[in-house]
């Protein structure tokens, strides 16, 4: 089954399965959280399919949604480890009443795994809010383009987003990235302004302001799903 990779305007990216059996009309199966089956008829271009596609991105992001992102492992059982700046950081309990960072490890509260687990996403969300937003502000300033704002979002099916009204949203759990993939997404959505689409200007323009493109979009596709193991 041939696979490809389809570009959502906001940045996303998705694996596509593609069979051509279809008697009529196209259909859509999730296959994972980042890929997508569809099933089209044969007469069907290719050019056509990727107009399709670009028009219905709100009908790929729903199909996505009906399955989650894959987990390190079960979600009501307690994870080994999270990601952490692009580095497995190891969960320990301790009899320190709030969380502990260290190089590699994480010092929680002796409670229960889902008392763990919501404080552990407040601390990961403010370490976000105080690690991603200075480095979408410093390089706008480099870049010299200035969105409307900037924020961190919970979104599920986007690492970044931006529009011109609104401004720049950022997933917070970005936080988990090494630093050359949050400098890429930063960069990648801050090209938007000038190119809201994916052409080739908007990629020139990426290529030039980050050298890790191909390496960051990379780890996203390895690791991206671990990022959500909290949820």
């Amino acid at each position: 089954m041939p696979r490809f990779t389809h570009t959502f305007s906001d940045g996303l990216e998705i694996d596509i399965d593609l069979k051509r059996s279809a008697k009529k009309n196209l259909i859509l199966r999730p296959i994972d959280g980042q890929t997508v089956s569809i099933n089209i008829p044969p007469f069907l271009s290719a050019a056509r399919l990727q107009q399709w596609l670009s028009e219905n991105e709100s009908l790929l992001r729903q199909t996505l949604a009906k399955t989650p992102a894959r987990p390190l492992t079960n979600p009501s059982e307690k994870p080994a480890w999270v990601w952490y700046q692009g580095v497995q950081t190891a969960l320990t309990a301790t009899s320190h009443a709030t969380i502990t960072l260290q190089p590699s490890e994480i010092y929680l509260p002796e409670k229960s795994w889902p008392q763990q687990q919501t404080h552990l996403r407040r601390f990961l969300q403010q370490r976000a809010t105080e690690y991603l937003l200075p480095r979408l502000s410093d390089h706008a300033a480099a870049m010299d383009m200035h969105p409307a704002a900037t924020a961190l979002s919970n979104a599920k099916t986007f690492w970044g987003v931006c529009r011109h009204r609104t401004g720049i949203r950022l997933n917070w759990r970005l936080i988990g990235a090494p630093e050359f993939v949050a400098d890429y997404v930063c960069v990648h959505e801050l090209c938007h302004l000038p190119h809201p689409d994916h052409s080739a200007k908007f990629w020139a323009l990426v290529n030039r302001h980050t050298p890790h493109t191909a390496t960051a979009k990379a780890w996203l596709k390895a690791h991206g799903h671990e990022l959500f193991v909290l949820g």
